[in-house]
């Protein structure tokens, strides 16, 4: 009795039920959401076409009982895709045992997350990561969550799917990274191998964004002229904060997010210097006004101008950091801030960053790492990924003589790293002075006519090449166009032979650059294999595979084309700077078309005669920069409020409560101290309260809380409800308990049979018969209630009322043991 009434076991999924649309669901998956819309419609709405487009990989937490793949199987299925379901494992054993799942197409596979590597592999998942075609979608179960199981489940895979994006971009030598170092080719002049070895032997501390960089910034300002300072480019806000600079800032992303989190780095003053990669978002670039030396190769094909540098080791900004300290000769590296975990409360970045302004995160899977104090702490798959990471480059640094420290206790523990609290740091090495070291190594000049010069004549070269594979391309598409027949056979061999001789140059002429042109055509390029399309090709499919390749190279061409004749300008617009009499107009445009607006301020530092007109256009840009780098309003910080949503908040609640995890939800409920909206949060704090009081065993305590919430009327009452009828089984409350069923019921019918054993086992039949008998004229396929309203009649002597219960039954269910037996029982008791 308290294991079926106290935590609803039984009813977990509910019953089956059939809407008006003859289509069957798990009641507690799906709730309402079929009664007043069929599924067909529904997820028309939903979806549209988004699931049906060509060659690509569907990802779709919950099935919705069954009715979404079925669903796409009533529809045809699009050529080259295919679809992987993802459900608990008790919902896809219940889903199968009732055959919900049966019959599907071989392109659509329901799993548990314990097959996901085994899934993904068969379905070929890093050919839809290569030509970015795989999709994840929560389906209308997976978003309500009625199950408290499909969350984490979710936030999982989500991580879990961007982080494979993230590996297969890399893999790929992403365009994105070679559009941005084509970008930024007018303002890399100066390579960070310029400081090899400048500091040999010498300490740096190497500043993070983590939580624990908020301990340590109180010390580095009291410190700050006995310490080498690196710090990554997203805590540059929190260094402004507290008035520090640090002597070098690092930037690695080339995605516009970067600028969003390090736009603060270039209100710095023309000390710090920017060491970034190759690739990194050209509006930190272009718009910093001290000296900067960039990472990797100058251009993206083989060239005099590619000289020796430092690398651009990956994938995170602190690994690119710890590399550079150890190529600039530091022995001792310091780490502060680089933590790859969250605080208890669920912080992930320190004060003043967008996500710790964003409030706490609740979407946290259960991933939890040691720290260096021996506490665990939860923290997320990149994180866990990027633990893994540091801890091999590590172990490369200490073999080549460095020794590595974090001097946070709340920082994951990593191997080859050792834990130095920040009580016992010291730095040896007295002041350095960084400018005179700097000075020494960088005496001359920029000679910024000469790069550009040199920068021209390299663009220009590549745009003569790209012209002439763009016209192989063109001239290839033609021949293969007109070889084949009507019926996809070539007629004409001495065409096959000329674009044999086309191949050849591509590969012997061309072949730097053609291997530029497949990477910016490279989808496209992988297109052509059809590696997930296991169907034959069709003699018109075949006829098309050759001009699919050669309109693989145009596209290639046109991307690249586009961004060297902008690059070409760029470069023009750079050496108006330096002119003796500049085209003031063509360098404002150029300012304008890269959104680069701050870079006035470095002209104006050297300009000697700016016309009246050019001013008011240059303080104007000011203003703009000004008000881009102070906006907060970003994407990013849209971004970082969503991981607080309040759904999440449930959700990540009662995982912690289902688990017994007291000290958690105790980190849970301190951290709605810092949420922005307290009155919203008021509902779920009553509710953390509650479940943290029951695992304390203080039931009072929890009723309280519980009432609240109740008693308020909004969000959470069914949560509450459930709570309360739950301590009252466990306590023998029999009020408190029917008081809290009754309520349930009447919010959602699943409850119905549960209000009415309460009724049974105290006395109140017809109550129960009236409770039993309205749920199953909701849920007319539910048999297990049936047997239990027909053995209740039974044992009040209806045996009209048991009998006519039990045909029913057996009309639906021929031979079912449970109602033979009964129905055997009543007859031979000659009724």
């Amino acid at each position: 009795m308290v294991d079926e009434l106290g935590r609803v076991a039984h009813y977990d999924l509910g019953p089956i039920s059939v809407n008006n649309f003859g289509e069957k669901y798990f009641f507690n998956l799906n709730r309402n959401s079929f009664d007043k819309v069929s599924a067909d419609a529904l997820f028309d709405a939903k979806y549209g076409k988004d699931l049906f487009s060509e060659d690509a990989l569907n990802v779709i937490i919950g099935t919705d009982s069954g009715l979404l793949p079925a669903y796409l199987q009533s529809k045809p299925l699009p050529k080259g895709t295919r679809y992987i379901f993802i459900e608990p494992e008790a919902v896809l054993q219940a889903l199968k045992n009732s055959q919900l799942l049966d019959g599907l197409d071989e392109k659509i596979l329901c799993i548990s997350l314990e097959q996901w590597p085994e899934a993904i592999k068969s379905f070929k998942i890093n050919d839809y990561l290569y030509i970015n075609a795989v999709r994840s979608y929560n389906a209308i179960c997976a978003q309500d969550d009625h199950i408290n199981e499909y969350a984490e489940l979710s936030w999982y895979i989500t991580e879990v799917l961007s982080q494979l994006h993230w590996q297969i971009s890399v893999e790929l030598g992403s365009e994105a990274f070679i559009a941005k170092q084509i970008i930024n080719l007018a303002d890399n002049g100066r390579p960070a191998k310029l400081l090899e070895k400048a500091f040999t032997d010498k300490t740096v501390l190497l500043l993070a964004g983590g939580p624990s960089l908020d301990e340590v910034l109180p010390w580095l300002k009291l410190h700050r002229e006995e310490v080498v300072v690196f710090a990554v480019s997203r805590i540059s806000r929190q260094l402004l904060q507290a008035n520090i600079e640090p002597d070098f800032v690092f930037s690695v992303d080339p995605t516009e997010l970067s600028f969003d989190i390090s736009k603060e780095m270039l209100e710095f003053s023309n000390k710090p210097i920017f060491v970034y990669s190759y690739h990194t978002v050209p509006t930190l670039v272009n718009q910093w006004q001290g000296l900067r030396l960039y990472l990797g190769q100058r251009l993206p094909w083989p060239s005099p101008l590619n000289v020796a540098n430092i690398g651009s080791a990956g994938p995170t900004v602190t690994n690119t950091a710890l590399s550079v300290a150890y190529h600039f000769g530091f022995k001792r590296i310091v780490l502060a801030g680089v933590d790859l975990c969250f605080t208890r409360e669920g912080f992930t970045h320190a004060s003043g960053s967008d996500e710790q302004l964003a409030g706490p995160r609740f979407n946290l899977t259960s991933l939890q790492v040691e720290t260096n104090a021996g506490f665990m702490a939860p923290t997320s798959c990149d994180f866990a990924q990027a633990i893994l990471s540091l801890s091999f480059q590590a172990k490369h640094l200490t073999d080549m003589g460095c020794r590595i420290f974090n001097i946070s206790g709340s920082s994951a523990k990593v191997s080859n790293i050792e834990y130095l609290p920040i009580s016992e740091i010291e730095f040896r090495d007295g002041a350095v002075n960084v400018a005179k070291i700097i000075a020494e190594r960088v005496s001359e000049p920029a000679e910024n006519d000469k790069y550009h010069k040199k920068i021209l004549d390299e663009l220009r070269r590549a745009q003569f090449q790209i012209t002439g594979i763009a016209r192989l391309a063109e001239n290839a598409r033609r021949i293969n166009d007109e070889m084949y027949s009507a019926d996809g056979v070539i007629e004409n061999y001495k065409d096959k032979k000329k674009l044999d001789q086309i191949e050849k140059k591509f590969k012997r002429e061309h072949r730097h650059y053609s291997k530029l042109v497949k990477s910016f055509g490279i989808r496209s390029f992988i297109n052509l294999t059809k590696p997930f399309n296991d169907e034959e090709w069709s003699a018109e499919e075949a006829k098309q595979l050759g001009n699919v390749f050669y309109d693989a190279y145009h596209e290639g061409t046109t991307k690249l084309m586009r961004l060297l004749g902008d690059a070409v300008e760029r470069v023009e617009a750079r050496q108006q700077e330096y002119a003796d009499t500049p085209n003031f107009g063509l360098v404002v445009e150029q300012y304008r078309k890269d959104r680069s607006f701050g870079r006035v301020r470095l002209w104006k530092a050297v300009a000697t005669k700016i016309p009246a007109d050019i001013q008011t256009e240059f303080a104007e840009f000011e203003k703009r920069f000004v008000e881009i780098v102070h906006d907060k309003n970003t994407r990013h910080f849209a971004k970082a409020k969503s991981h607080g949503n309040l759904s999440s908040l449930k959700q990540r609640a009662g995982l912690l409560f289902k688990h017994k995890k007291a000290e958690e939800l105790s980190d849970l409920l301190a951290s709605l101290d810092k949420h922005q909206d307290q009155q919203a949060v008021e509902p779920y704090r009553q509710l953390i309260a509650g479940y943290a009081a029951e695992l304390q065993h203080k039931s009072a305590q929890a009723l309280e809380a519980y009432r609240q919430i109740v008693d308020g009327g909004g969000v959470l009452v069914e949560q509450a409800l459930i709570r309360i009828a739950d301590i009252g089984v466990d306590s023998d409350d029999i009020h408190t308990a029917n008081l809290a069923l009754e309520c349930l019921s009447q919010l959602n019918p699943l409850y119905l049979p549960l209000y009415a054993e309460m009724q049974r086992l105290h006395g109140d039949v017809l109550v129960a018969i009236d409770a039993y008998n309205n749920y199953i004229g909701q849920f007319p396929q539910d048999t297990l209630v049936q047997i239990k309203l027909a053995n209740l009649y039974a044992e009040q002597g209806v045996y009209d009322a048991a009998g006519m219960m039990l045909d029913y039954i057996l009309a639906q269910k021929p031979g079912l043991e449970a109602a033979v037996t009964m129905k055997a029982a009543i007859v031979s008791a000659g009724f």
